[in-house]
């Protein structure tokens, strides 16, 4: 049975560590193995180099130390035991294609197939198209005027265009090296091993079954074919084996129908409780720990990251508000989705509290002028139970406790962010409630108690699905990309409200006055002279048709 927490005591402690950390004064571990271990050489499930490294650098106290090396243990095992990911498996064959102009290819051919690859070498000219995965591709090739389809299980390619490296199995040379693009190859070959990094709910998706196109960010900023667009149907089509885990759809995902498997966003909530009082340093896993030599601030603790773009306006407000702290991020790249949201937080807090709340740097340099400046700001603490809320539910409480009575302006959003609102002329609405329908994030809403259509546009994602879907003319109009910083932008607001009108025989009520009124007005100069049928207007489904039969039968009686 695998134990939790193994310390191999590399860098010579001299303070003691919480029970539950098993330390080890070699690289074998006990019987079973362990969950999560500072050192490779333990075989642990994960690998924390962060606290090595938080060790090596940090100036806080012993106490503080001992404190904070238990919270990096646990930082690590929220992600472990909320992790909503699946593991897959595909067969990957010895069959290789080598794409490449010069002699070294011959020499691969050479080496691979005594290494028992079946190896094919094509030059890229001849190379029209490649679809499918890793262990089952299938290559478009133009020859002496004839389309060709020769199937791979995987694809060594110099200086590989761009359409081919969205395919697993697929591995650029020059950018690996030859042994690293080897080194893929040789792993690869048997079975490969990949997992779901994205869970997606389709019930708000703003893509999803919609008769026009109304979103899509998802498949635009995915950097592979793992997520891909069906025109017709209007679903979303994923391919796990296709996907790198980046997490850069989920941060553009305007709804929350994305969520990340490695940390779901209930694990972040429980996560980001670690970093109270404490400065969030945040490092996506590709970042080498071992080139930064910097002496970390006091309270300064490290948070790595699988997708480095996952984050989005949730978590960030969640870190944030928790710990009273800026966030720092150490990376080399920011995601469109990301780098939006960055801006437009920083704009807030710019706005209410004079500070900046988040940092980007990718060297040491930038990060100690960063240490050297930066101000907490404890003003903005403030928590809340996150549990079944969804996304922009989480961002509009947070954000609204933020502005509180005050009205701070507007901050504009973005390409890859959007916030708005709408306007509804009421005297052109007649509360058919299509729009109601049209919006699938609880923005839009109606109220039978008062027969009100209501609206609460911070939560509303700015799809414009409302206004495609209202029937009336200049009736309904979005407000393209504004976060409005005062307390009305967070409530539900009366848009529009009418009587109900009650059927003139039975006394039923059935519909709003203005829909009846607009019926009339319509259809009565089309029935001309005929009484009964203006009537009818007038009337409810089920009394319609008792009185166009009952002016037939007096019709009858009358020999008419």
């Amino acid at each position: 049975m695998k134990k939790d927490y193994a310390f191999y005591n590399q860098v010579g402690l001299d303070f003691p560590l919480r029970d539950d950390i098993d330390v080890l004064s070699s690289a074998q571990p006990s019987v079973g193995g362990y969950i999560i271990a500072n050192s490779e050489a333990i075989g642990a499930e994960i690998y924390a180099p962060e606290i090595n490294f938080y060790l090596k650098q940090s100036r806080d106290s012993i106490a503080a130390k001992i404190s904070n090396v238990a919270k990096l243990y646990d930082i690590r095992s929220v992600g472990f035991d909320f992790a909503q990911d699946k593991d897959y498996e595909q067969v990957v064959g010895d069959k290789l294609l080598i794409v490449a102009e010069d002699e070294t290819a011959e020499t691969l051919k050479t080496t691979l197939k005594e290494e028992g690859f079946t190896v094919l070498i094509l030059a890229s000219s001849m190379i029209e198209d490649v679809n499918g995965h890793i262990g089952a591709l299938h290559v478009s090739l133009l020859k002496e005027g004839e389309i060709y389809d020769v199937e791979t299980d995987q694809i060594l390619w110099q200086n590989a265009p761009a359409f081919a490296m969205k395919q697993s199995g697929v591995y650029d040379s020059a950018l690996l090296g030859i042994e690293g693009a080897l080194k893929k190859v040789r792993d690869n070959k048997g079975t490969y091993h990949y997992k779901n990094f994205i869970n997606y709910d389709p019930s708000i998706c703003q893509y999803h079954e919609r008769r026009e196109e109304i979103c899509g960010k998802c498949a635009e900023v995915c950097p592979t074919v793992a997520i891909l667009k069906e025109d017709e149907t209007k679903h979303l089509v994923f391919s796990h084996i296709d996907c790198h885990g980046c997490g850069g759809c989920i941060s553009v995902c305007p709804s929350g129908a994305l969520d990340y498997t490695q940390m779901p966003r209930v694990a972040f909530a429980h996560l980001s409780g670690y970093f109270k009082e404490s400065i969030a340093l945040i490092i996506p896993q590709k970042m080498n720990l071992d080139t930064l030599e910097i002496e970390l601030k006091e309270g300064v603790l490290p948070l790595m990251i699988a997708g480095e773009k996952y984050l989005h306006e949730a978590h960030l407000m969640n870190l944030l508000q928790t710990s009273g702290n800026p966030i720092i991020f150490y990376t080399d790249f920011i995601s469109k989705g990301t780098g939006d949201v960055i801006r437009i937080i920083n704009e807030i807090f710019e706005k209410k509290y004079h500070k900046k709340a988040i940092y980007i740097c990718e060297d040491s340099n930038a990060l100690q002028q960063i240490f050297d400046t930066l101000q907490s700001i404890p003003e903005c603490q403030y928590g809340i139970n996150e549990a079944d809320l969804r996304k922009r539910e989480i961002f509009s409480a947070r954000l609204a406790h933020l502005v509180g009575n005050e009205d701070l302006g507007i901050v504009k959003t973005g390409e890859h962010i959007h916030y708005g609102d709408i306007v509804i002329n009421e005297d052109k609405c007649t509360l058919c409630l299509s729009c109601v329908g049209a919006c699938n994030v609880r923005a839009l809403t109606a109220h039978p108690e008062d027969n009100s259509l209501r609206f609460n546009p911070s939560i509303c994602t700015n799809c414009g699905y409302c206004e495609v879907t209202c029937p009336e003319k200049d009736c309904l109009t979005v407000i393209k990309d504004e976060i409005s910083l005062k307390p009305s932008w967070f409530t539900q607001k009366i848009m529009a409200k009418d009587d109900l009108f009650a059927c003139t025989e039975c006394g039923k009520e059935f519909a709003t006055v203005k829909a009846v009124q607009k019926i009339a007005a319509v259809m009565t100069p089309l029935f001309g002279a005929d009484d009964v049928k203006v009537k009818t207007l007038y009337c409810c489904a089920d009394c319609k048709p008792k009185v166009m039969f009952k002016s037939h039968i007096n019709q009858q009686r009358e020999g008419l």
